[in-house]
């Protein structure tokens, strides 16, 4: 009967028989519903403008109330499932976004120059916007997009001012903006951004108190504002902890906090505890390389840099810590997709 039904609703809310643009989109949202969703995703992206136009326009008389969830998971995928192809930006994210807010209450600013007014479909539900909302933010802030990342914020900010998820990727944008790594703003700037993420972390943990990559990620950018003792608090027990990137992160960064107090000694045994949770990461190695020759044991300094620096060496948290938790955004478009039929 579900099939039977999603059927009826792909077939039925486009008015397939209107126009030839309308039956071949209609034919991919329908296999996107009930068929081969990847098939579906791919041939989404073969769609040219005229098709994807015909079937946004059509969603304005559809007299499905369900249909706008799966179309704006399908444009979501078709947008970002191959982003490192040239994808990212384009115009399925706008269909995307005209869908999603659609409904939204009144007096949030749209994102879009797109928009659709349906007069029976009913607007996608809170949970699968927030959803939606996190999934984009996560692939835009991994792609250092940072502006646009900053506009979906800010929207969705104002319509979830208490969504955990939503704050950690705010302080994560703001951490970036503060980071020279990706971002050419003044000392000034950058501490106002590191201030603001402070912000954001905090107001995580005040609903989560147990998130660790929010406690990690506070300790870091209180450690970049020189609030060291407090820093260290919140670090010394994620450092033996059971996640080996959380763990090696905040070793290292304990290591940072040590030397600059002058602990030498603890400062090694940090990076030492880092190096040996992830052996064949860079940093942490380097990091006790330099900090053995200043105390003048350059035997040890050196011998540590091949294995730092050589053949052998793999992946290392640092580099991508400024990206957030770059890894959840297959896994936020795979849950898009799962909702795709709400």
């Amino acid at each position: 009967m579900r099939r039977i039904a999603l059927i009826a609703l792909a077939a039925a809310c486009l008015h397939a028989g209107r126009a030839e643009a309308q039956q071949v989109y209609a034919g991919v949202l329908l296999e996107y519903l009930t068929g081969d969703a990847d098939a579906a995703v791919a041939k989404a992206r073969s769609l040219d403008r005229d098709e994807i136009l015909a079937g946004l326009n059509a969603f304005n008389t559809t007299r499905s109330r369900l249909v706008l969830t799966g179309a704006a998971a399908l444009h979501t995928e078709a947008a970002f499932r191959s982003r490192f192809d040239g994808v990212l930006g384009t115009f399925h994210l706008q269909v995307a976004t005209a869908i999603i807010q659609f409904g939204e209450r009144a007096g949030v600013k749209t994102n879009t120059p797109l928009s659709i007014r349906p007069v029976f479909a009913a607007p996608v539900s809170d949970d699968f916007r927030s959803l939606w909302y996190c999934t984009v933010i996560s692939i835009l802030e991994d792609a250092t997009r940072l502006q646009q990342a900053d506009r979906y914020l800010d929207h969705a900010l104002t319509l979830f001012p208490r969504n955990s998820e939503i704050q950690l990727l705010a302080g994560v944008l703001q951490e970036m903006r503060g980071s020279p790594r990706t971002s050419g703003l003044s000392g000034g700037d950058r501490r106002s951004a590191l201030q603001a993420a402070e912000k954001h972390y905090r107001a995580v943990l005040t609903t989560q108190p147990d998130r660790l990559e929010a406690r990690l990620r506070l300790a870091r950018v209180l450690q970049q504002r020189n609030e060291l003792a407090e820093a260290r608090a919140l670090l010394t027990p994620l450092s033996s902890g059971p996640d080996e990137r959380i763990a090696y992160l905040a070793d290292l960064f304990l290591g940072g906090i040590e030397d600059t107090f002058r602990h030498e000694d603890a400062a090694l045994a940090a990076y030492d505890r880092a190096a040996a949770r992830l052996p064949t990461a860079q940093t942490a190695r380097l990091a006790a390389s330099e900090l053995r020759h200043r105390k003048g044991d350059r035997r040890a300094a050196a011998d540590a840099v091949p294995a730092a620096a050589g053949d052998a060496n793999a992946f290392d948290p640092w580099w991508t810590y400024v990206f957030g938790e770059y890894w959840r955004a297959d896994l936020l478009l795979d849950a898009v997709r799962k909702m795709r039929r709400a």
